[in-house]
C-alpha cells in the first residue's frame, strides 16, 4: 500500500511539473517533460528521505543523457544516502573525470579517499578544491579532520610523546580555525573534535576519536 502510495506521488509530480513546463515553455518537447518531471520527482522523495524511489527516477532521467553532470549528482547523493558507497564513488568518478575542477566533486573524492583510509588521498582533493573555494567551512573542516587522522595514525606508527608535536596535527587545528573562521556555527563541532583528540592522547581512545570525526555536520 505503501509503494502505491509513493508511485501515485511519483507521478503528480511528473504530470504536475509538466504541465507547468508546457504552460511556461510549450516549445520543450515531450521527453524534455517527462525528464524534468522525473527529476523533480527524484528531487521530492530526496526531500521526504526516500533515497531509493529517487534513484529510480534520477536513473530513468539519465537514460537520455548518461553525462548529464547534474543528474549524476543528484543520482550520486541518493546512492550515499542509500548507503551505496562504492556505486557513488564510480558516479563521482566519472563526474571528475568530466571536470576536474568542480568543488563539490573533489569534496566528495576526498570523502571517499577518507573513508577508505587514504587520509593522506583526502587531504589532496580538498586542497584542490580550497584552492578553487576557499570559503567552504565545510571543506576547512573536512579537511582538518583528514589532517587529525594522519596525526593519529603518525602518533602511533612513530610512538611520539605528545600529538601536538606533529606537523599534521598542527594542520589540523589550523583547518579547525579556519572552519570556525568562516562559520562560527561550527564551533560545537570543532570542540568535540580537539576534546576527542586530547582524550585520545589522555588515554588511547582510539574508536570515540574516530567515532567524532564521522559526525560532519
Amino acid at each position: 500500500m505503501q509503494n502505491k502510495w509513493i508511485l501515485l506521488f511519483a507521478l503528480a509530480i511528473v504530470v504536475g511539473t509538466a504541465a507547468a513546463f508546457m504552460v511556461l515553455a510549450p516549445q520543450i518537447t515531450p521527453a524534455t517533460l517527462l525528464r524534468g518531471g522525473e527529476t523533480a520527482a527524484g528531487d521530492g522523495f530526496m526531500l521526504v528521505n526516500q533515497s531509493g524511489t529517487a534513484l529510480i527516477l534520477y536513473d530513468d532521467a539519465l537514460a537520455a543523457n548518461t553525462s548529464d553532470p547534474v543528474l549524476l549528482k543528484k543520482k550520486g547523493e541518493a546512492l550515499i544516502r542509500s548507503g551505496q558507497t562504492e556505486e557513488a564513488e564510480q558516479v563521482y568518478r566519472q563526474l571528475l573525470s568530466q571536470n576536474g575542477t568542480d568543488p563539490e566533486v573533489l569534496v566528495r573524492i576526498g570523502d571517499f579517499s577518507s573513508l577508505k583510509g587514504d587520509y593522506a588521498g583526502a587531504v589532496s582533493y580538498y586542497d584542490t578544491a580550497l584552492a578553487i573555494q576557499p570559503g567552504s567551512a565545510k571543506t576547512w573542516l573536512r579537511e582538518g579532520d583528514a589532517y587529525l587522522a594522519l596525526a593519529v595514525t603518525q602518533y602511533r606508527e612513530q610512538h611520539a610523546v605528545f600529538l601536538d608535536s606533529l606537523d599534521t596535527y598542527r594542520k589540523a587545528m589550523a583547518d579547525y580555525a579556519e572552519a570556525e573562521k568562516l562559520d562560527p556555527r561550527l564551533s560545537a563541532v570543532v570542540s568535540a573534535r580537539t576534546l576527542a583528540a586530547d582524550q585520545f592522547q589522555a588515554g588511547g581512545d582510539y574508536q570515540n576519536l574516530f567515532t567524532s570525526l564521522k559526525a560532519s555536520p
